[in-house]
């Protein structure tokens, strides 16, 4: 587990904050808002609920997205060198693609109560989706400076975009494009599943601040689950089921990694527990509706319960790192 340095934690004094060091991974907080969404959604539909959670948690997260548009396009426009280099960084270029996956996912949430607003999200989230995945990958490629050490679980965002974009595809896009993301999320997916493992497996103890990125292996095979049924798959698909199981392993695993993580001082990157989990509720509350045990009931509802109130808590401290300027502090 990381080594947490001595005053990771404190507020960053005046000198060290600037609009140059605002991170492009804040977008995350829209993908956890816009997944939460869409679980209590399934909640609503597996136990016959109408409590309309859904649709507040999708405006807010639209509310969210636009703030950080805002914010992020005055650090592009005040400090563009500062933005470029963050897009060809080794360990933060994953993270740009926390953008067009949050359009995406809002897309999702939308698509119950409007699908125009869906089709506007989805459509430019689509698009930068397919470039930010070439430029993202690219950088991997080209960039002589990516070394093992570099690699990590947010590398799977750019992936799990692709496998996003059929939860509201379906709705906007011909099959063609939706499959096209999904073949392109499912292959490099497992593609990139044993040099994350590798990294993690060989390479010593993550950074702090990437610490909470360990969630995000539960999102690839809970979104693949959802992706696979909208196309026309079935949860007592073999393939649905399977991944079923891959996404309650590595629930598992992550709680099993609890005690440590909360030691962890907070970061933007913490809200990387939020969509995994939002994603493993999401799949296993509408396995249980389409006919799946009990045990997929228990499960999702208590991932739920987890990505609720981590929404929440992670919501209150963001928003005391606004006041602080946490979010404006150099990484150290």
């Amino acid at each position: 587990m990381p080594t947490v340095p001595a005053g990771a934690s404190s507020t960053p004094t005046a000198g060290e904050r600037s609009l140059a060091h605002l991170p492009v991974g804040m977008f995350a907080i829209v993908m956890g808002v816009g997944g939460i969404s869409l679980a209590w959604f399934r909640a609503d539909q597996a136990f016959g609920w109408s409590l309309a959670v859904n649709d507040a948690l999708a405006w807010l997260g639209l509310a969210a997205l636009a703030a950080a548009a805002v914010a992020y396009g005055a650090k592009v426009t005040r400090h563009p060198s500062a933005a470029v280099a963050e897009w060809g960084h080794p360990v933060k270029a994953a993270f740009v693609a926390t953008l067009p996956v949050s359009m995406m996912v809002l897309a999702a949430a939308f698509l119950p109560a409007s699908d125009t607003v869906s089709a506007w999200l989805w459509w430019p989230g689509a698009a930068l989706q397919f470039v930010v995945t070439v430029l993202v990958m690219r950088t991997w490629i080209a960039d002589a400076r990516v070394q093992a050490v570099h690699v990590h679980p947010a590398w799977f965002i750019p992936v799990v975009g692709n496998l996003v974009a059929p939860l509201a595809g379906v709705a906007h896009a011909p099959a063609e494009i939706c499959w096209y993301f999904f073949g392109v999320g499912a292959v490099f997916w497992v593609g990139l599943l044993p040099v994350v493992l590798s990294r993690l497996f060989l390479e010593g103890v993550m950074p702090w601040r990437l610490a909470p990125t360990l969630a995000i292996l539960v999102a690839p095979p809970a979104v693949a689950a959802s992706a696979w049924v909208r196309l026309g798959g079935s949860w007592e698909d073999p393939l649905a089921m399977m991944l079923l199981g891959v996404v309650v392993f590595q629930l598992a695993l992550l709680a099993s990694q609890a005690a440590a993580l909360r030691k962890v001082p907070f970061a933007v990157s913490a809200w990387a527990y939020t969509f995994p989990l939002a994603a493993a509720a999401s799949a296993l509350l509408a396995a249980y509706e389409a006919g799946a045990t009990a045990f997929a009931a228990w499960v999702g509802a208590v991932a739920l319960v987890v990505a609720t109130a981590l929404v929440i808590g992670l919501g209150w401290r963001t928003c005391v790192a606004v006041a602080r300027g946490e979010l404006l502090a150099a990484e150290g």
